[in-house]
């Protein structure tokens, strides 16, 4: 029983994250703060599994995100 958990596990982690990865649909509940913290989760699964791409890729939309977070922020001057 322990095997058959642990696979529906992995398939459904693979199944995530070909949705995060190719598609990029995400609950209208995630801000980016989870996004964020969830595919941190994920690659840390994926170090375990020795799949060192898929955290590649992870970290490529994380860093993204977060960039994208740093471009929004107001500079502190105002203006005239």
């Amino acid at each position: 029983m322990e095997i058959a958990v642990e696979n529906y596990l992995d398939l459904t982690i693979e199944e995530v994250y070909d949705v995060i990865s190719k598609i990029n649909i995400w609950p209208k509940s995630f801000d980016d703060k989870k996004k964020i913290k969830f595919m941190s989760s994920m690659i840390k699964y994926f170090i375990e599994q020795e799949e060192y791409e898929k955290c590649a890729i992870l970290q490529g939309i994380i860093d993204g995100l977060e960039n994208n977070k740093q471009t929004n922020r107001c500079s502190g001057i105002e203006p005239n």
